[in-house]
């Protein structure tokens, strides 16, 4: 069999977009629901509302084949494949699209034109960043992508085919595809409007009458698929009987029948469709029956018929009106259309949009991320104060493959106005509509841009067409064939070297996880904190999904019980916690939770109803009891009732007290067991125990003596031997890490620190004889023979060994600084020098970071001379009164009089009136001993400021100082 240009163009690009996402996959499990996917694919468990029915089978089936000894691997490899037939399809489709503008490929430059446009359309969307992101994660994102893809160009294949005999049997194939695609996300469904469109423009001319059929014979199969199979079917089960949808299914299929016993042709592919439709959704049967058998993780327990249309429904998320818009008076956005625009559409969509097609550069994160967007953000003056890479110039000055959407936008609209259209509706469906649908509030946890993938896609099918028209106007400027051929070629090689190719060199290493395995380790290192048989408090997704993969699938501490806290709000997640094995010591009967936890009435309201005298907990145990204030968590207005603050408690912090008392209360529990909080919890989530809790690792125990901060001796053993060879990858600068994991390396950080503090605070036994090196290795065997103030700097050089600075930099200057001191006070003053240097060369200083930076310069190493350049700077040419006074108690605290009262007499020449400023003067001018300017500067003062007593007085006492100085001098 002999392969066409076109089917090797195909082939090519799915060998390099598998490849590609093959190198760049995680080794391991990731952060977000990636754990909670990869357990419930192996365990077959039932995750999140509304659950992902397909995607675990599929996910099942991927964990048995032997790819990788990681199941986490296993799954994604499913992720990985789906996106590279994903690719494969745009390719394919965007080639359908310029067939449609110029017919079939005749000649050899036509092929160019057309595969050429296919190439560099379907790669500038593998090598988008959100593209790739979801392509190397075991998450649902990848899979949806492709179902979109598959019925685009499944259509397009009708489209082609759609005067044929038997053409319906494409149709039915994407209905069926369609109900297929439920059982990963509905997604998919947005894509539903421009299939109809497809259908419209190849079936009948446009007119209005009958072009406003099609939007309510649309409207009416979108109702009937979401809501009507995916809400309302299910429905039928919960409030009429079980056998009430199958009842209504028989219907429908006696219904076809009929249609096809008379011939009623569009009857009987509609109702067909239906049927393929429910057939495919039914996979959601799947999540009916493993919740039944109690699999270990079962969100949400949606065994019976209520509770299963409950967990289809997300009741427990809450509903979301699309208007009045989220704005609730943020004083960042002037009005309701005003955070419309400028968060909703703006940050959270057209953002993300740029992140595809012009660049997100991912060190620093924040680099780029507000590109085209903030009116006052220019690419241009950003790139002339930092034009490093040639790469990033290329990609920001062209922005290539944004230019050439632009352009196939264009083209197409002018070329094939039907083709337009139903590219412009998939672009609105899967990204604006989404906006509107949404209606997202201010701040989301995470970035969102993997949801509008679809969009992405729509936007990458005009890119290809860009491509496409530059290569055709190429051509047909080269009068001579073979000139024009090789034109041709040459603009399509430099097209794809300056799109696609910067594309993937610009995100190869942010979208590279092959090395990174923190999710993995940093579960580890928090479940091998903990005790055997503990309680262990998380707080969301990140702290929980990947701990609940390494107990279910890799066995991994299975006796420390996780409570996630937001999980903790919820009826079901408290029975299984109370019920299923390891059981945590739970008081509330399942009456009492039904009555009073699951439901939200005034009576179930009022259980947590916290006022003031309420507030004194006291919990006895065997150690001694623990006393403490619970502050009330949330505010509700009583009518009748003075309201002066939270005055309730959500039901978490009701579960955390129950818990407490419940484990310690030898009458209910025999052998309480050790309770720990993540240290990713917040401390408003802690119920006011911060007095109680001992820091092990990373966790805080509850302790109930209450004496004492850290456990030094548990925590100096988490931190050099348990988690040893569990800090993979952070010291390799060729992996990147996001935000989030940069955010929680400050864990491991802060525990190597508060170690430190306390051996620095120590004193050594009498007559303790110190072991001596300046080798880190041989200090770390030898630790316990270390002298206290010794053991302190081991710990920050092995923190800095572990988590280097140059290679894991710290958002935060003040916490940088920090250690820096640290090392500094434990005689290592290189720590803190190259801590300066390196936050000096920041551009995002703010004002009050370079005044600190002069302070530590004078402080700690007495340099002037960088002292008053970064002051200067910091002040620009313009500084106020304020930022002069601020320079002022920098200098001042770092023992620079004479400079703070230059500075302190700048701000007092801004404003005569300020009482802040002539103090620091005063002070400044009596520390190098100038009495006489002293004595001048407030002789101004006062006979400005007349009834200033003080003034006053302190004038007197200068003067009689000065008299005293004078007799002295005489004698």
């Amino acid at each position: 069999m002999r392969f066409t240009t076109h089917q090797w163009c195909a082939a090519v690009v799915f060998a390099v977009s598998l490849v590609v996402y093959s190198m760049t996959m995680a080794d391991t499990v990731s952060f977000w629901d990636c754990g909670e996917f990869a357990a419930c694919s192996y365990t077959m468990s039932v995750p999140h509302p509304p659950g992902s029915p397909l995607f675990l089978l599929l996910g099942r089936i991927f964990t048995l084949i032997p790819s990788s000894p990681d199941i986490a691997v296993r799954v994604t490899w499913m992720s990985v494949l789906a996106s590279a037939f994903a690719i494969l399809l745009a390719y394919l489709i965007i080639v359908r699209l310029v067939r449609h503008i110029r017919s079939r490929e005749e000649s050899a430059i036509d092929k160019i034109i057309a595969y050429g446009g296919g190439i560099i359309g379907s790669l500038s969307l593998a090598w988008s960043y959100s593209m790739w992101f979801n392509a190397v994660e075991s998450e649902v994102y990848a899979i949806s992508q492709l179902f979109t893809h598959l019925v685009v160009w499944l259509i397009l294949v009708w489209h082609e085919k759609a005067d044929e005999k038997g053409n319906e049997r494409w149709l039915l194939l994407i209905a069926y595809v369609i109900g297929l695609s439920t059982g990963v996300h509905l997604l998919m469904v947005l894509a539903l409007p421009s299939l109809a469109l497809v259908i419209y423009f190849r079936r009948r001319e446009f007119e209005i009458k009958s072009f406003i059929g099609l939007i309510i014979a649309t409207g009416v199969v979108f109702f009937l698929i979401y809501p009507g199979v995916v809400k309302y079917l299910p429905g039928l089960a919960s409030q009429v009987n079980l056998a009430a949808p199958l009842i209504a299914v028989a219907a429908i299929a006696l219904v076809f029948a009929w249609a096809i016993k008379n011939k009623h042709g569009i009857i009987g592919v509609g109702t067909a469709g239906i049927l393929l439709i429910i057939i495919g959704y039914s996979t959601y049967n799947i999540i009916y029956m493993r919740s039944a058998l109690n699999p270990p993780i079962d969100e949400n327990d949606p065994d019976t018929a209520e509770r299963f249309l409950s967990y289809l429904n997300r009741e427990q998320y809450g509903e979301r009106a699309m208007f009045p818009r989220m704005w609730n008076n943020d004083p960042a956005y002037s009005s309701e259309s005003d955070f419309f625009w400028s968060y909703q559409v703006n940050k959270m969509f057209n953002r993300y949009l740029l992140w595809q097609f012009v660049g997100r550069e991912g060190a620093p994160e924040r680099e780029f991320q507000d590109a085209g967007v903030d009116p006052n953000y220019s690419i241009l003056s950003h790139l002339a104060d930092r034009p490093d890479g040639v790469f990033r110039w290329l990609a920001i000055i062209t922005c290539l493959p944004l230019l050439l959407g632009f352009i196939g936008f264009f083209h197409q609209f002018a070329s094939d106005k039907s083709g337009w259209l139903w590219v412009a509706t998939l672009f609105f469906m899967t990204g604006y509509a989404i906006i509107l649908y949404l209606n997202q509030d201010n701040p989301q946890p995470r970035e969102r841009d993997y949801s509008y993938v679809g969009a992405f896609f729509a936007f990458a099918l005009w890119i290809g067409l860009g491509a496409s028209a530059v290569i055709e106007w190429v051509a047909n400027k080269l009068k001579d064939s073979l000139s024009a051929k090789y034109g041709a070629i040459g603009v399509t090689a430099v097209m794809i070297l300056l799109g696609p190719g910067i594309l993937l060199a610009d995100n190869y290493q942010m979208c590279d996880r092959s090395k990174n395995m923190v999710a993995w380790d940093y579960s580890h290192n928090m479940l091998m904190s903990c005790e055997p048989n503990a309680i262990l408090f998380t707080n969301g997704d990140n702290d929980t999904f990947p701990v609940w993969y390494l107990q279910e699938v890799e066995g991994v501490r299975k006796d420390v019980r996780i409570v996630n806290l937001s999980l903790l709000n919820t009826g079901w997640y408290i029975k299984q916690l109370k019920e299923r094995e390891p059981k945590v010591p739970i008081s509330f009967s399942d009456a009492y939770i039904d009555r009073n936890i699951d439901r939200h009435d005034a009576t179930a309201l009022m259980t947590r109803y916290w006022p003031n005298e309420k507030r004194r907990i006291s919990v006895s145990t065997s150690e001694g009891a623990m006393t403490w204030n619970v502050d009330g968590t949330i505010e509700i207005p009583i009518p009748g009732q003075p309201t002066t603050g939270p005055n309730f408690l959500r039901v978490q912090d009701i579960m955390i007290l129950d818990i407490l008392r419940t484990n310690y209360d030898p009458a209910k529990t025999a052998t309480p067991k050790p309770i720990y909080f993540a240290v990713t919890v917040a401390n408003s989530n802690m119920v006011g125990m911060r007095d109680y809790l001992l820091m092990q690792g990373l966790v805080f125990k509850v302790n109930p003596k209450g004496n004492q901060e850290i456990d030094a001796e548990k925590l100096e053993r988490d931190l050099l031997t348990t988690f040893k060879g569990h800090f993979r990858g952070i010291d390799d600068p060729a992996v990147h890490f996001d935000d989030n994991i940069s955010k929680l390396l400050q864990n491991y950080r802060s525990a190597f620190l508060q170690l430190a503090y306390h051996y620095r605070n120590q004193p050594d036994p009498p007559g303790f004889v110190a072991f001596e090196s300046d080798d880190l290795d041989e200090n770390l065997t030898s630790f316990k023979r270390l002298s206290n103030r010794k053991k302190a700097l081991v710990l920050m050089e092995q923190m800095d060994r572990l988590i280097p600075e140059d290679v894991r930099p710290i958002s935060s200057v003040e916490l940088s600084l920090q250690l820096g001191r640290m090392f500094h006070d434990l005689g290592n003053p290189e720590g803190l020098k190259k801590r300066l240097e390196w936050a000096e060369r920041r551009d995002d200083l703010s004002f009050d970071s370079k005044s600190m930076l002069a302070s530590f310069w004078l402080s700690f190493f007495n340099d002037t001379v960088r002292a008053n350049r970064l002051i200067t700077e910091a002040l620009g040419e313009t500084p106020s009164a304020e930022q002069y006074y601020t320079a002022g108690a920098q200098l001042y605290s770092a023992g620079a009089h004479k400079e703070a009262g230059i500075y302190f007499q700048k701000s007092l020449d801004l404003d005569p009136n300020n009482g802040q400023a002539i103090g620091g003067l005063l002070q400044s001018l009596e520390r190098t001993g100038d009495l006489a300017g002293a004595s001048r500067a407030l002789d101004s003062w006062v006979t400005a400021h007349p009834t200033d007593i003080g003034a006053k007085r302190k004038l007197e006492s200068i003067r009689a100082r000065l008299m005293g100085d004078t007799v002295t001098s005489k004698n």
